[in-house]
């Protein structure tokens, strides 16, 4: 393989020879993929591949005076990139698939809802001003200091009371079985 030869020296009659690329240039774009990433083998096959199709499709458009080396090295750089994408997000999708299958047991979904059942049950019981702020901070997700503002109370007040009301679920969720 010489990277010096020009894209002319590749055309016979009028056709652009990829049997004489193929056996110039494969080891050349071999060792450009196994350099930037440790692809396994059949993705470097078909990057490989990849390589050889883009020059075919682009056989109209290569310019006869241009060298092939650094014209196949920045289309093989674009396939390893292009590939890598395709891995990496491959290896993130079915991590994340992974962590949905842990995440996503029956039992545990229908123990939450048994929880949640339970609390919204016998919460009222506590009392209203309780519930109220109970319910503002923990299902709207609103701030200590807005509940207060909302409720003519202070900062402190509303803390104690959040901190009674979440031992008296503790209370709850124990006679309940949780």
């Amino acid at each position: 393989m010489n990277k010096e030869k020009r894209i002319e020296e590749y055309i016979i009659k009028n056709n652009l020879n990829m049997e004489k690329i193929v056996d110039d240039y494969y080891n050349y774009i071999s060792t450009i993929i196994r350099n930037s990433y440790n692809f396994k083998a059949e993705d470097e096959d078909e990057m490989i591949s990849d390589v050889f199709l883009i020059i075919w499709k682009n056989r109209e458009r290569l310019h006869k005076q241009e060298r092939f080396g650094p014209y196949i090295a920045g289309i093989t750089k674009k396939v390893i990139y292009r590939k890598y994408k395709e891995v990496t997000n491959e290896i993130e999708t079915s991590e994340y698939e992974e962590n949905m299958i842990d995440n996503f047991n029956i039992d545990n979904i229908i123990e939450e809802k048994e929880i949640n059942n339970c609390i919204t049950n016998n919460i009222k019981q506590i009392g209203d001003t309780e519930y109220k702020i109970f319910t503002k901070f923990y299902y709207e997700g609103k701030k200590v200091k807005e509940i207060a503002k909302e409720m003519n109370l202070t900062t402190s007040n509303v803390k104690t009371k959040l901190h009674r009301t979440r031992e008296k679920v503790k209370d709850i969720l124990k006679i309940g079985g949780f």
